[in-house]
């Protein structure tokens, strides 16, 4: 059962790698979600900004202290002097006006956690397309590994045919030997294979804590839909909005800079016990205070200066999570656009050359080709063939970059963000 918390206080964290007879994409990013530290990390970060709004929110709830003294005391007055040897007490202090102090501090607060909230929605999508990429790797050496263990069959009815006709005397022992040769490439190339779809899968495991025996097919919608970059919705992709929230908490830290220049209303109330060297007596208080700043050397007018120039980095930083946005989609579309057209043009040379292959293979039997004409037709059929599997994964990988800028990623693959109990309340 995976279990993702707002807070980030009930994250499995790492464990032993589960194994399963198949898992799919959907399942891999789920439990990507739950393994990754950064998804935790970020949501230990909006804890912490929760934390903040709670304490500037304190702002406005009374404040009660408890007051005790022992030692020495001695008030000396027209009266004369009245040594004190402890006092105690307690103090309250309600804050009335402060000319929006309090409530930009809040805002800031409030919004600065907003952008924790959006980045969070980020991470999610960058641990999805970390995980999904992972994915299609798998896929793509697999499919790599059984096209070359099909090649390598090829060559063996190759092989078995040249037998055939070196016994019977039509032709030389050397067009067995050329196939064989030509096999044990292919072996060797099988096996690089192998060795890169071992690694893509112990990279997935890690991702994701699972190894599973079989990896279900890409969901086809991942390719469907692609929308120009020029229809981009900004106000939808958490980067963009996570830049917006912490703009809008610049401005709020503005305002309550400004504010510092304006004074401060509260009540203050006290109760006061003294000990003193020949009586005790209490000392009750109710005040409406005053604070209000009348030279700090510069101090305040430095802090507006430095609350702008945050608000200033914080709108460039808005134009810079669009330009990255754009750029990415921009890439990945083209990309997809190049895949595309790269797996076209492979179906269309494999089927050729299958066609080919067939007629080269009569005309073999028949002595109108060598075997070298048979050898290089099975070649170009293993060509087209690998070309046109790392087109279409390319492909997927393409589309999986795109859907991730724009943040389409997620629905796309099914995974709605309040899915349950395992995903975080993201709206």
């Amino acid at each position: 059962m995976l279990s993702l918390s707002l807070w980030g206080t009930t994250f499995s964290g790492f464990a032993a790698l589960a194994s399963v007879e198949e898992t799919n994409l959907k399942e891999s990013i789920l439990f990507a979600f739950d393994r990754d530290p950064s998804v935790s990390q970020q949501a230990a970060q909006m804890g912490i900004g929760q934390a903040m709004t709670d304490e500037a929110k304190s702002g406005w709830m009374p404040q009660i202290g408890l007051t005790g003294s022992t030692g020495h005391s001695q008030t000396t007055d027209s009266s004369g002097s009245l040594k004190n040897s402890a006092s105690w007490g307690l103090t309250l202090t309600q804050l009335v006006y402060d000319f929006g102090k309090t409530n930009n501090t809040i805002a800031q607060s409030e919004a600065q956690q907003e952008s924790y909230r959006y980045e969070l929605m980020a991470t999610l999508s960058d641990v999805a397309a970390k995980a999904a990429l992972g994915y299609v790797e798998v896929k793509r050496y697999s499919k790599l590994a059984d096209a070359a263990r099909e090649n390598i069959a090829a060559l063996e009815n190759i092989q078995q045919l040249a037998t055939l006709r070196a016994n019977a005397g039509l032709s030389s022992t050397s067009d067995t030997l050329q196939t064989q040769t030509r096999i044990a490439g292919m072996r060797a190339s099988l096996e690089q294979y192998e060795a890169a779809l071992q690694k893509a899968k112990a990279v997935l495991a890690v991702q994701t804590g699972v190894s599973a025996k079989n990896y279900a097919e890409l969901p086809e919608a991942l390719e469907v839909n692609q929308t120009s970059v020029e229809d981009i919705d900004y106000s939808r992709i958490p980067s963009v909005l996570a830049a917006r929230s912490m703009e809008t908490s610049a401005e709020f830290a503005i305002k309550k800079a400004k504010a510092q220049h304006l004074p401060t209303v509260s009540l203050k109330a006290g109760r006061t016990r003294y000990e003193s060297d020949n009586r005790a007596y209490w000392d009750d208080q109710i005040q409406l205070s005053l604070d209000a700043p009348l030279y700090q050397g510069g101090a305040v007018s430095a802090r507006v200066r430095q609350a702008e120039g945050a608000k200033a980095m914080a709108a460039s930083q808005v134009d810079q999570a669009r330009y990255d946005v754009l750029q990415e989609a921009s890439a990945a579309m083209a990309d997809w656009t190049g895949a595309r057209g790269r797996e076209d043009a492979g179906k269309f040379q494999l089927m050729n050359a299958v066609q080919t292959r067939t007629v080269y293979k009569n005309e073999y039997t028949l002595s109108k080709k060598t075997i070298n004409d048979l050898l290089s037709v099975e070649q170009d059929v293993w060509q087209a063939t690998s070309a046109k599997i790392n087109a279409e994964y390319d492909g997927w990988s393409a589309a999986i970059s795109y859907a991730t800028a724009i943040d389409n990623l997620l629905p796309l693959i099914g995974i709605e963000k309040h899915a349950a109990e395992k995903l975080p309340e993201l709206n």
